[in-house]
Parts: C-alpha cells; sequence; structure tokens
C-alpha cells in the first residue's frame, strides 16, 4: 500500500493561498479599472465645459454669472482629476503588489507539486521492485530443482 503524500495538508493551504491571492489581483485589477472609468468621466465632463465656456465667449451677450459658474466647476474638475489620478496611481501599485504576491504563491504550490510529483514516482518505483522480487522469488521457487540444485546438498 503506498503512502500518502507527507506534505499533502500543506499543499492544500499554499493552493488555497494562491487562490486568495488571485482573487486579491481581480479584486485590485477592477478598483484601477473602476478609476480608470472615473477619470473618463470627469475628463469628458470637463472638455464639455471648456466647450460650453468656448461658445458662451463667443456669444454677444456674454453671461458673467454662467461663465463664472462653468470656470468654478471647470476648475473642480481638474481638482478632481488629480485625485483620481493619485488613485489610478495607488491602485495599480496595488496591482502590482499583488501580482508579486501571486507570482511567489504560485512558485510555493508548484514547488511543492514537484515533490509531490517525486514522491509519487519514487513510490511506484519501490512498488514495482518489490512486485519484481517477489516475481523473481516466485520463478526461483517454481524452478528450484530444474537445474540440478536440491534440497539436500
Amino acid at each position: 500500500m503506498a503512502k500518502p503524500f507527507p506534505l499533502q495538508k500543506v499543499l492544500e493551504y499554499r493552493r488555497h493561498l494562491r487562490l486568495d491571492r488571485r482573487n486579491a489581483l481581480a479584486a485590485a485589477m477592477a478598483q484601477e479599472r473602476s478609476y480608470v472609468d472615473r477619470q473618463t468621466r470627469v475628463t469628458q465632463d470637463r472638455e464639455r465645459q471648456i466647450a460650453e465656456l468656448s461658445q458662451l465667449s463667443q456669444d454677444q451677450t456674454m453671461d458673467v454669472a454662467a461663465t463664472a459658474r462653468r470656470w468654478y466647476f471647470a476648475s473642480q474638475l481638474d481638482i478632481e482629476l488629480r485625485l483620481v489620478a493619485q488613485y489610478i496611481e495607488r491602485a495599480r501599485q496595488a496591482v502590482e503588489a499583488c501580482r508579486q504576491e501571486l507570482i511567489y504563491a504560485d512558485q510555493e504550490v508548484k514547488a511543492l507539486e514537484r515533490l509531490q510529483e517525486n514522491f509519487v514516482a519514487e513510490q511506484q518505483f519501490n512498488a514495482n521492485k518489490q512486485a519484481e522480487l517477489a516475481l523473481a522469488e516466485q520463478w526461483q521457487a517454481a524452478h528450484w530443482g530444474e537445474f540440478g540444485v536440491t534440497a539436500n546438498r
């Protein structure tokens, strides 16, 4: 009977950790994507405000209050764009950290899997060797007297 792999529980634990790292990476990438989407929306809003400002400045009767509101809103959007850019940078750093943790976790799992493969191969080699020895013993027992060898000598 083959012995079980002695590090099986450790292997299962490492696989679980690797799965957790994958999930963390997916969450970090989703967060980064949401920030990039937010940046796109804010940029479009800012461009629309600038276009409206341009149109207001071309009118012969300029509404100063409306122009001031648009400039104020555009400046608020500039501030938000800078904040979102910082969030994106932090999210990218988090993605890279998660990616490195996943690579490390994957390396640990692969190392244990190689140990398991070697263990199984050694177990199979030993089982084959024992089977060959048993077969040789059976052959010798069956052919004991055929070659002039007797038990009395």
